[in-house]
């Protein structure tokens, strides 16, 4: 008995192993009512939002949230311009470290719904930051992620022009 109860403690992480995405490798570290943590090590040259949202959408989860460091050889960041409605996004084409990157998904109607900030460090030891476009990792980005299994929703606000999380 004692050896068919540990089988079965043995195999519940293969049961909610994570589906293949290219660009990233990724290793389930632990499971607890329901919600998944995962590492997710991106590739060289990979693109840091689209190959998230790849995860998130063929993973089917229902609500994230990560942190992540590392380095880029470029990025697209932006602020929101309350007068406008909309981002102002500045792009960078040059060796950044990713000082910080967090952020939330919260997926529905075919999107993940991510919502990411970057902290970006140069050179010269200045940073920038903001609300996270695109970025390439290089040479890569550790990423820890949390994927709940009670889904979160966001709602369009007309007057912001923005998708906001609506719980």
């Amino acid at each position: 008995m004692r050896g068919l109860v540990l089988a079965a403690i043995v195999a519940l992480p293969c049961a909610a192993a994570a589906a293949d995405v290219p660009g990233v490798r990724v290793k389930l570290i632990g499971e607890h009512d329901g919600t998944r943590e995962y590492q997710l090590v991106f590739e060289p040259r990979a693109e840091i939002m689209s190959t998230l949202t790849d995860f998130i959408l063929r993973n089917q989860l229902q609500s994230v949230h990560f942190t992540a460091l590392g380095a880029c050889s470029d990025a697209v960041v932006g602020y929101y311009d309350p007068a406008r409605r909309d981002y102002r996004r500045t792009p960078y084409q040059q060796q950044m470290e990713i000082v910080s990157l967090v952020g939330d998904a919260a997926p529905s109607n075919g999107s993940a719904g991510l919502h990411a900030h970057i902290g970006l460090a140069f050179a010269d030891g200045s940073m920038h930051g903001g609300h996270l476009f695109a970025a390439h990792a290089w040479p890569t980005l550790e990423m820890f992620l949390v994927a709940s299994p009670t889904s979160v929703t966001r709602k369009h606000d007309a007057a912001l022009n923005l998708d906001l999380l609506a719980p």
